[in-house]
This record gives structure tokens, sequence and C-alpha cells, in this order.
């Protein structure tokens, strides 16, 4: 007589065993799949001097699609001509270059220094709330 008939718990833990790595192979998949997607492949250095691609952690996948969802939902709103002259000064506070920025919002708005100070303050208490991964500088 086979052993699963037999010992029919033994049967039952094989069973539940092949289907946790059939899921476990699956997720392996997912994981990679969305990986390659978001252009999230690792490069790690590997045996004989060889280049070995991997996955990132789950969390980082997460962060990665939180970020995408972000993305997509500014730009599906109303633009009032203003989005396009402060992506601009956007890239520059990200950069930690104020001084640019600072001017930057002179030429596109106008004004004199104080009320271009406003604005930039403004924007960089916005981004800090809209973006704060993106800021690599202090306060």
């Amino acid at each position: 007589m086979p052993d699963d008939e037999t010992n029919p718990t033994q049967a039952e833990l094989n069973e539940a065993l092949a289907q946790r790595d059939a899921i476990r192979r699956e997720l392996r998949d997912l994981r990679a799949w969305l990986c390659t997607e978001l252009g999230l492949l690792r490069r790690e250095p590997g045996p004989d001097g060889q280049t070995v691609l991997s996955v990132v952690s789950d969390e980082e996948i997460v962060a990665a699609v939180t970020q995408l969802r972000a993305e997509i939902d500014a730009l599906k709103q109303p633009s009032d001509g203003t989005d396009q002259r402060w992506s601009k000064i956007d890239y520059l506070i990200l950069e930690g270059r104020r001084i640019q920025a600072l001017q930057r919002i002179r030429d596109e708005f106008g004004g004199g220094i104080p009320d271009a100070l406003d604005l930039l303050n403004h924007r960089c208490l916005r981004l800090r709330q809209d973006r704060p991964e993106d800021f690599t500088t202090g306060d």
C-alpha cells in the first residue's frame, strides 16, 4: 500500500506544503514582474565578478506604487497654467538650490524679494507635505 493511504495526515501535510510552495513561486514571480515594470531591480555583485539582479523589498515596491499613484493624481488635477512654471522651481527647491529658486520665482511671477521669499516658503511647505521623500536637505 502507498504511504498516502496508510498515513492520511502525512498526505495532507504534503499537499499543504505543495500548495505553499506554489504560492511562494507565484509571489516571487509577481515581485520580479513588479520590480521590472517599476524599474526597481538592484544590481549586486555576484560570483566570479558577475553582476546579479535582485528584487527590492515589498515595502519599496509599495512606496514606488504609492509615488506613481500620487504622480498620476497630480496629472489629473486641473491646471491653471502655473504648473509648468512651478515644475522648474520645484526642481531647484528639491535640489537645495534656494537662491536660484528665488530668482526663478521673481522671473516667473514678478514682485520683490519679500514676495518671492513668501512664495518660496509656501511652496517648500507644500512640497514637504506632498513629496516628503524627495527632500534630501533639511529645513
